[in-house]
């Protein structure tokens, strides 16, 4: 007489159970791992949503040293005319200049739409932004602006830094 069990009659049940036993461990460490790499972005996300703050901090306060802070010494710096500038030295300048002329009375809001790891210490950063009492070069109001600075960072001995800037505007009209 011959015997006859679940596994025998379905092998495939058999393998198909003994690999879905065998995947566990693996799918939860696999998920443990994202969830710490969550959590190591998380801090590196503050740390990124914070420089941009403090740059918009010193736009407002038309401090163009503090708004630099967060910029390495040499840099590639693309305004929204699509001049370049290699300096954080070059790029203060130009802003102390609009700040006691064009942006004088401006004021700038930002926010981080997004953050992509190209390593863990090197990212892109999308910052959108709007401004509002700035004046065009003809001397006229300019009552609203807004467009995206694209940030390349590197995190260079622990801190963020902005080692690339390109800037886009998207001559909006302010809103009714």
């Amino acid at each position: 007489m011959k015997t006859t069990t679940a596994a025998t009659k379905t092998p495939g049940r058999f393998w198909i159970g003994l690999v879905m036993l065998a995947a566990m461990p693996l799918a939860m460490a696999l998920a443990r791992a994202a969830a710490a790499d969550e959590s190591a972005n998380g801090k590196d996300d503050a740390a990124i949503k914070q420089i941009v703050a403090d740059f918009s901090n010193g736009w407002n306060t038309h401090d163009a040293h503090s708004m630099c802070l967060s910029l390495a010494e040499k840099i590639e710096w693309v305004n929204w005319r699509g001049e370049a500038l290699g300096t954080r030295e070059a790029v203060e300048k130009e802003h102390a200049e609009l700040f006691a002329d064009l942006y004088k009375n401006s004021h700038r809001i930002d926010e981080v739409k997004n953050i992509n790891y190209l390593t863990p210490e090197l990212a892109v950063v999308d910052d959108y932004w709007s401004m509002t009492g700035a004046k065009k070069r003809d001397g006229s109001d300019w009552p609203y602006r807004a467009g995206l600075y694209t940030f390349l960072m590197a995190k260079r001995n622990g801190r963020w830094m902005v080692i690339v800037s390109h800037a886009a505007e998207f001559n909006a009209q302010a809103p009714k």
